[in-house]
């Protein structure tokens, strides 16, 4: 967990690096809303939730969009969740990361495709359940700037989870709302 946290940690650091470095930096902070489709075995469960939910428990995220290049788009991902009922608690938290390309980043609207990696852990509390995996897939979407300071993505990905979720598909369409910094 703890290399994890590091590498992600060094990766938006790289990147923030190279954004600072470009003549017009731009990033993207925003959420989204949409439908998680979990499914392992034959059985399948669906989300459907403000803000959508990601990982292999679909809890709501957060994301931050660092323009590296004007076609290479860097995406930390952050989503956490705590539950606590009759004295048990359970925690999840999922640490991600997306790679996108524009294909027409200086145009107002784009298409984009990108590759994801996420990494959740789940515990329940008082020496309960407890497990963690890794997730990997992809993503195509399509990407519009509303104005000076805004921008609306419609997206529907992919990730297969690895790990003590080994064998959950996790399916999502979704459409996220961001501000341009």
């Amino acid at each position: 967990m703890r290399r994890a946290v590091a590498l992600l940690f060094a990766t938006c650091s790289a990147a923030i690096a190279a954004n600072a470095q470009t003549q017009n930096p731009s990033a993207e902070i925003g959420t989204s809303l949409g439908v998680t489709i979990l499914s392992q075995s034959g059985t399948s469960i669906t989300y459907v939730g403000v803000p959508a939910g990601v990982g292999a428990l679909a809890q709501p995220s957060i994301y931050a969009t660092i323009f590296t290049s004007p076609s290479v788009m860097f995406e930390p991902q952050l989503s956490f969740l705590s539950l606590s009922s009759g004295g048990r608690n359970t925690t999840a938290l999922d640490l991600g990361v997306q790679l996108g390309y524009l294909a027409t980043p200086a145009e107002r609207n784009s298409t984009y495709v990108a590759a994801n990696a996420a990494w959740q852990t789940l515990s329940t509390g008082g020496g309960g359940y407890s497990q963690n995996g890794l997730g990997l897939g992809g993503a195509v979407g399509y990407r519009m700037r509303v104005g000076a300071g805004f921008a609306v993505r419609l997206e529907a990905r992919y990730r297969r989870w690895l790990g003590g979720f080994s064998g959950l598909n996790e399916f999502g369409i979704g459409m996220g709302l961001g501000g341009i910094l």
